[in-house]
C-alpha cells in the first residue's frame, strides 16, 4: 500500500473526547462538526512542536479543547486500496483489507538485506549455546523437523525448564494458592456455551469469599454479552481474544543477508524488551505486539527506547484500515488489526507517540493530536516487516530480529501457569479466537513469547510455545528485519585560516 507523506489533519472543535472527519466525505465523520470552525494545517512547520522527552505534557483542559483531535483524508484512499488489494488475514484476527504484506519476493527487501555484514550486532549474552544449560542434552537443541513426539517434547521441557521455580504449574494451581476454589456447575457451563460457543472450555469459575470469579479468556465482543447476562459473576480477570477473519499472509523467503546465518542453540532478546504491557479487556493485542517490536528494535539499535503508546498505534492502524471512529474506539481496539506487513509499514512510515502522552489505561490522550503526531515522527519502527515461515524463525531471531506472531488460542492457552509452558495447540475451528504477541527468542524448540496480559500471566508476562504447538496453531509470523545504521559521513574539515604573511626583512 502507499502512504501519503502530506497527510492533512482537520483539528475539530468537538468535545466528545475525540472523533474524526476526513474533511471530504470519506472514512469517518464527527457527527456534526461545523466546517466553518475547522482549521486546516498544511504546513508542517506551522504545527505545534511536540514536547521533548523530559518536558511536561500539556494538561490545560482549555488548550486541549482547542486542539482536540485529528482526522485525515488518507482513510478513504487507504480503505479503497485495501479493497483493491484483497483481504489480509492472520494478524490478531481482526479487520479486513490491506495488501496482506505479500512481498512476492520483493527485490527491495533483497537489495536492502543483501550483505550479512549489514545486520545488527547483538551483545554476547544474547545468543547462547547448549553449554549454558547444564541439565540439557545436545538433542534438546536439534530443531524439530516434524518428527518429535509429545514424549520427546515433555522430556526436553524437563531438561530446559525443570529448574524453574514453578515448573509444572497451571493457572488452576496458582489460583488455588491465592484462595480460589474451583466452582463447577453444568448450568453455568451450558449457559456460557449458548452465549459464547467455546467459552465453556476457555473460561472457568472459581469461588472466593462467597463471590464467583471467572478466569480465562473469551472473544472481546462475547465477553460483553456474558457480563450482561451474568451480572453476579466477576469477569474483571478475564482476558480477550479477537475472532478470526480473513486469510493468512503467505510466508516469503528470507533475503540474501540471512542465508549464511547459523542459528544458535538459544536466543533471548528479553534484555532489549521494554516492560510487559497490559491491554486490559480490549482488542489491542496486535497494537501492543507491534509497539513492543518498535521499542525492542530501538533498544537494540540505540541502547535506549521510551515506552510507546499502543493506543495511538491502534488509532493509526484503524486509519490505515478505514475503520477509525474516535479515541475511545481506538483504545478499545475495535474489531482488531489486519494481518500481514501493513501494520508494520504504518509504524515504519509514521511512527507512534510516547506512552506518557497516551497512557495504556486511558481512553483519551492527555495532549493534543498535533503533539501526538509530532512526537510519533520521532519514534518510528527501525526495521522492515517481512512474512516468514516457522522454519526461518530461528535464523531471524539469531540475527536479532523480533517476530510478530498471531495464533489460534484454545483451552491450553487459558491454563498457562507461572512456568509459562504450553501443552497443546488449538485446532483451526476458531472457536476461541486469535491472539497476537511478540516472539523474542527461543530455547531449543521452545519459542519465547512476550504477551500483553500483564505480569501476572505466565512467566511474569512471557510464555514458551513448543514448535509443534506453534505449527499446529495456524500461525502467522511477520519478522521485523533489522540492519545496523550506516555510519554518518565524516564532517568536512573546517576551513583553515590563510597563513600569515611572511615577515619582511629589516634593512
Amino acid at each position: 500500500m502507499a502512504y501519503d507523506p502530506d497527510r492533512r489533519y482537520w483539528m475539530g472543535d468537538d468535545d466528545d473526547g475525540g472523533s474524526f472527519d476526513d474533511g471530504g466525505g470519506g472514512g469517518w465523520d464527527d457527527g456534526g462538526g461545523d466546517d466553518e470552525e475547522e482549521e486546516v494545517f498544511d504546513d508542517p512547520d506551522a504545527e505545534e512542536e511536540a514536547p521533548e522527552d523530559d518536558q511536561e505534557t500539556v494538561d490545560d483542559p482549555d488548550q486541549q479543547a482547542e486542539e482536540l483531535d485529528a482526522g485525515d483524508d488518507q482513510g478513504e484512499a487507504d480503505g479503497e486500496q485495501a479493497e483493491d488489494d484483497g483481504a489480509a488475514g492472520g494478524g490478531d484476527g481482526g479487520g479486513d483489507g490491506g495488501d496482506g504484506g505479500d512481498d512476492g519476493g520483493d527485490d527491495d527487501v533483497n537489495d536492502e538485506f543483501s550483505d550479512p555484514d549489514d545486520l545488527v550486532q547483538l551483545d554476547d549474552d544474547v545468543a547462547l549455546s547448549a553449554d549454558d544449560f547444564p541439565n540439557a542434552t545436545p538433542e534438546d537443541f536439534v530443531e524439530d523437523d516434524g518428527s518429535w513426539t509429545p514424549e520427546e517434547y515433555a522430556a526436553s521441557a524437563q531438561n530446559l525448564f525443570g529448574d524453574h521455580e514453578f515448573f509444572g504449574d497451571t493457572r488452576d494451581t496458582q489460583l488455588s494458592e491465592l484462595g480460589y476454589q474451583p466452582f463447577n456447575d453444568e448450568r453455568f457451563r451450558n449457559g456460557f456455551e449458548q452465549i459464547a460457543p467455546g467459552s465453556s472450555e476457555s473460561l472457568k469459575l472459581f469461588e472466593q469469599n462467597g463471590v464467583l470469579h471467572a478466569f480465562g479468556f473469551v472473544p472481546a465482543m462475547l465477553l460483553q454479552f456474558l457480563a450482561a447476562r451474568y451480572g453476579g459473576i466477576d469477569f474483571s480477570n478475564v482476558d480477550v481474544s479477537v475472532p478470526p477473519r480473513g486469510e493468512p499472509v503467505a510466508p516469503q523467503p528470507l533475503p540474501p543477508a540471512f542465508e549464511s546465518i547459523q542459528p544458535a542453540d538459544a536466543v533471548d532478546l528479553r534484555k532489549y524488551a521494554t516492560p510487559i504491557g497490559d491491554q486490559g479487556q480490549t482488542s489491542r493485542c496486535s497494537a501492543f505486539a507491534w509497539t513492543h517490536a518498535t521499542e525492542l528494535a530501538t533498544n537494540i539499535k540505540t541502547g535506549t527506547a521510551p515506552r510507546l503508546s499502543p493506543s495511538f498505534t491502534m488509532l493509526e492502524f484503524q486509519r490505515m484500515q478505514g475503520d477509525a471512529q474516535d479515541y475511545a474506539y481506538a483504545h478499545s481496539g475495535g474489531e482488531g488489526t489486519v494481518g500481514g506487513t501493513d501494520p508494520g509499514r504504518v509504524l515504519r512510515e509514521q511512527g507512534t507517540c510516547r506512552q506518557d502522552l497516551w497512557p495504556d489505561d486511558a481512553e483519551t490522550p492527555v495532549t493534543s493530536e498535533r503533539v501526538l503526531l509530532s512526537d510519533a515522527e520521532k519514534h518510528k519502527l527501525e526495521g522492515t516487516p517481512h512474512p516468514i515461515s516457522i522454519d526461518d524463525a530461528r535464523k531471524v531471531l539469531t540475527a536479532g530480529c523480533p517476530v510478530h506472531v498471531a495464533i489460534n488460542t484454545g483451552q491450553s492457552f487459558s491454563n498457562v501457569g507461572r512456568d509459562g509452558l504450553f501443552s497443546a495447540a488449538e485446532g483451526p475451528s476458531g472457536r476461541h479466537g486469535r491472539h497476537a504477541m511478540l516472539m523474542v527468542g527461543y530455547t531449543g524448540n521452545y519459542y519465547i513469547i512476550k504477551n500483553s496480559w500483564g505480569e501476572d500471566w505466565g512467566d511474569k508476562g512471557y510464555c514458551y510455545i513448543p514448535k509443534n504447538v506453534l505449527a499446529e496453531s495456524d500461525p502467522e509470523l511477520v519478522a521485523v528485519l533489522l540492519k545496523k545504521d550506516e555510519p554518518a559521513p565524516p564532517s568536512p574539515a573546517p576551513p583553515q585560516p590563510p597563513p600569515p604573511p611572511a615577515a619582511g626583512r629589516r634593512r
